[in-house]
Protein backbone atom coordinates (compact mmCIF):
# COMPACT_ATOMS: atom_id res chain seq x y z
CA UNK A 1 0.00 0.00 0.00
CA UNK A 2 2.89 2.30 0.75
CA UNK A 3 4.09 1.58 -2.99
CA UNK A 4 0.75 2.83 -4.03
CA UNK A 5 0.70 5.75 -2.60
CA UNK A 6 4.33 6.73 -3.56
CA UNK A 7 2.95 6.08 -7.15
CA UNK A 8 -0.04 8.08 -6.84
CA UNK A 9 2.24 10.87 -5.36
CA UNK A 10 4.21 10.98 -8.11
CA UNK A 11 1.48 11.21 -10.76
CA UNK A 12 -0.01 14.52 -8.64
CA UNK A 13 3.84 16.11 -7.29
CA UNK A 14 5.74 15.13 -10.14
CA UNK A 15 5.73 14.68 -14.19
CA UNK A 16 5.30 11.24 -15.74
CA UNK A 17 5.02 9.85 -18.83
CA UNK A 18 2.46 7.34 -19.15
CA UNK A 19 2.76 4.40 -22.21
CA UNK A 20 5.15 2.38 -24.09
CA UNK A 21 6.28 5.08 -26.57
CA UNK A 22 7.02 7.80 -24.38
CA UNK A 23 8.68 5.80 -21.45
CA UNK A 24 11.26 4.34 -24.05
CA UNK A 25 11.55 7.67 -25.69
CA UNK A 26 12.22 9.04 -21.95
CA UNK A 27 15.02 6.53 -21.40
CA UNK A 28 16.95 6.67 -24.47
CA UNK A 29 16.77 10.58 -23.93
CA UNK A 30 18.32 10.46 -19.95
CA UNK A 31 15.09 11.87 -18.88
CA UNK A 32 13.46 8.90 -16.97
CA UNK A 33 14.31 8.78 -12.85
CA UNK A 34 12.66 5.80 -12.51
CA UNK A 35 10.04 2.92 -14.61
CA UNK A 36 7.20 1.90 -13.22
CA UNK A 37 5.75 -1.08 -14.40
CA UNK A 38 2.60 -3.35 -14.25
CA UNK A 39 2.77 -6.76 -13.26
CA UNK A 40 0.83 -7.50 -16.48
CA UNK A 41 2.88 -5.17 -19.08
CA UNK A 42 3.66 -6.99 -22.30
CA UNK A 43 6.59 -4.57 -23.19
CA UNK A 44 8.44 -5.98 -19.64
CA UNK A 45 11.53 -7.21 -21.53
CA UNK A 46 12.06 -4.63 -23.90
CA UNK A 47 11.76 -1.49 -21.44
CA UNK A 48 13.74 -3.82 -18.82
CA UNK A 49 16.42 -4.31 -21.28
CA UNK A 50 16.74 -0.36 -22.40
CA UNK A 51 16.27 1.07 -18.61
CA UNK A 52 19.10 -1.29 -18.02
CA UNK A 53 21.41 0.15 -20.85
CA UNK A 54 21.03 3.35 -19.47
CA UNK A 55 20.92 2.77 -15.71
CA UNK A 56 17.65 3.48 -14.89
CA UNK A 57 15.80 1.94 -12.05
CA UNK A 58 12.86 -0.40 -12.67
CA UNK A 59 10.08 -1.03 -10.28
CA UNK A 60 7.86 -3.73 -10.79
CA UNK A 61 4.71 -3.80 -8.92
CA UNK A 62 2.03 -6.41 -7.91
CA UNK A 63 -0.80 -4.34 -9.41
CA UNK A 64 -1.97 -4.99 -13.16
CA UNK A 65 -2.29 -2.53 -15.04
CA UNK A 66 -6.18 -1.97 -14.34
CA UNK A 67 -4.99 -1.18 -10.84
CA UNK A 68 -2.23 1.03 -11.70
CA UNK A 69 -4.39 3.19 -13.97
CA UNK A 70 -6.71 3.18 -11.19
CA UNK A 71 -3.63 4.11 -8.90
CA UNK A 72 -2.71 6.78 -11.50
CA UNK A 73 -6.38 8.10 -10.97
CA UNK A 74 -6.90 7.52 -14.57
CA UNK A 75 -10.00 5.59 -16.33
CA UNK A 76 -7.70 3.28 -18.44
CA UNK A 77 -5.21 0.72 -18.00
CA UNK A 78 -1.74 1.79 -17.53
CA UNK A 79 1.00 -1.14 -18.34
CA UNK A 80 3.91 1.44 -17.66
CA UNK A 81 5.23 4.58 -16.68
CA UNK A 82 8.18 7.04 -16.61
CA UNK A 83 9.04 9.43 -14.03
CA UNK A 84 10.77 12.45 -15.53
CA UNK A 85 10.40 14.97 -12.12
CA UNK A 86 9.14 13.52 -8.81
CA UNK A 87 8.52 16.75 -8.03
CA UNK A 88 10.07 16.16 -4.04
CA UNK A 89 8.27 12.96 -3.32
CA UNK A 90 11.23 10.37 -2.18
CA UNK A 91 11.40 7.40 -4.62
CA UNK A 92 14.13 6.04 -2.92
CA UNK A 93 11.56 2.74 -1.50
CA UNK A 94 10.52 1.97 -5.19
CA UNK A 95 14.59 2.01 -6.54
CA UNK A 96 15.42 -0.04 -3.83
CA UNK A 97 12.99 -2.81 -4.58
Amino acid sequence: MEDERIVKDLVKKGKVLFGRKQTLQSIKEGKSKLVVLASNCPFKEEIKTAAREKQVPVYEGEANSIKLGYTCGKQFAISTLSVIDNGGVKIDQLVRR
